[in-house]
């Protein structure tokens, strides 16, 4: 089973709409960052700011969701690739 499928073999939009929503933000970092509209100390601030939010807790959801966007996003951050991270 497909992680952003139930167990009806149904996908979970939220799911989908989260993969495609960090595959364009990846895709508009590293086109910032390319095209020197941000550098390199610009982008670890963000990464750091979005980081911070999970692990302080962001109240739209819950502890262990804010533990896995805080780790994928560190993930992310030293790989630099979502396409290609395993979790």
């Amino acid at each position: 089973m497909a992680r952003s499928e139930d167990h009806n073999g149904e996908t979970d939009p939220s799911t989908v709409y989260g993969i495609a929503a960090l595959s364009l933000l990846e895709a508009i970092i590293l086109t910032l960052q390319a095209n020197g509209n941000l550098t390199s100390e610009e982008v670890d601030e963000a990464f750091d700011a979005a980081i911070s939010a999970h692990r302080h807790r962001h109240e739209a959801h819950s502890a262990s969701e804010n533990a896995i966007a805080a780790a994928i996003l560190s993930k992310l951050r030293i790989e630099g690739n979502s396409v290609r991270l395993d979790f």
